[in-house]
């Protein structure tokens, strides 16, 4: 009787124990649960912390530099959106200048990606580095352009320029050069297919990708003044009472270097020539017949 006794009571600390351990268990369970939707939470949180923030920009059309069209090159879009950190995500709109400085006036754009030093600058904006530099050449169907050296050589010759370049605080004012004034690269070369100019002032860069367009029909490309005539510093303007004015600045600038230093830069601008030419050569299919 008193084995059974025992037996009894050893089960019934078994099934106590059981019970005591599954009660422990299904509490550390609760726990573990607990803990577990406490770090998603955490997570979660720090996931939305960390998104990059939509910082407006815009600047003004121009041909493989700023495009809204995805297909075509945007290389200076693209240079600005690269150097930017992971904090930033800039949404770059390409428009023409009336519509630019209407959405800037307004607030729609915090910023401009396009400040040329042919300008004066505002206290309303603060100012990256120079980011970019344009190299504005002499260039002609005759091989006198590539004597060219100083702006006094153009003396009362009917130049073809961009206004981008024309309606600056600089240029505004030059009378020594009768400028032929157009709002886009295609307008202004077509001025020399056409004869109704004997010299433009383009960037360089420019003329390298007209040329590359050329070469490829079998052109004589176009003469190109060995020095520039003029060089334009481009920086990144942000409105300075946005509240990240200073911080996107000083990121922007640090990741220009950045990219600089990997290599990124060039390859981006596309500077190597050793390939076809940037320009939409549908666009041009009918200058290039009458060349």
């Amino acid at each position: 009787m008193s084995n059974e006794l025992s037996v009894r009571t050893n089960r019934l600390t078994s099934v106590v124990s059981i019970l005591t351990c599954s009660s422990q268990m299904s509490q550390k369970i609760k726990m573990i649960r607990k803990s577990a939707l406490l770090l998603i939470s955490i997570g979660l949180l720090a996931s939305a912390s960390i998104q990059a923030q939509t910082v407006n920009l815009v600047g003004n059309k121009v041909a493989t530099y700023i495009d809204e069209h995805k297909e075509l090159a945007a290389r200076q879009m693209d240079l600005v959106t690269a150097a930017l950190s992971e904090d930033w995500q800039a949404d770059i709109v390409a428009t023409t200048q009336a519509w630019s400085g209407s959405g800037l006036r307004s607030g729609k754009f915090v910023g401009y990606i396009d400040h040329y030093s042919l300008n004066d600058r505002e206290d309303k904006y603060i100012y990256s580095k120079p980011y970019m530099q344009v190299h504005l050449h002499a260039v002609s169907r005759y091989q006198r352009a590539e004597n060219i050296v100083r702006l006094e050589q153009l003396y009362r010759e009917r130049v073809g320029i961009e206004n981008r370049f024309a309606n600056t605080d600089q240029l505004r004012g030059e009378r020594d050069v009768l400028w032929a004034r157009t709002p886009s690269f295609f307008d202004n070369i077509e001025q020399l297919a056409e004869d109704r100019v004997d010299f433009l002032l383009i960037d360089k860069a420019m003329a390298d990708e007209m040329n590359l367009l050329l070469k490829s029909v079998g052109e004589t490309p176009i003469y190109v003044s060995k020095v520039p005539l003029i060089q334009v510093n481009i920086s990144l303007a942000m409105n300075r009472n946005y509240k990240d004015a200073k911080a996107i600045i000083t990121d922007f600038d640090k990741g220009i270097e950045r990219l600089k230093a990997s290599g990124k830069y060039l390859e981006l601008l596309k500077q190597d020539l050793a390939r076809e030419s940037l320009l939409d050569a549908r666009i041009y299919a009918d200058m290039l017949v009458r060349w």
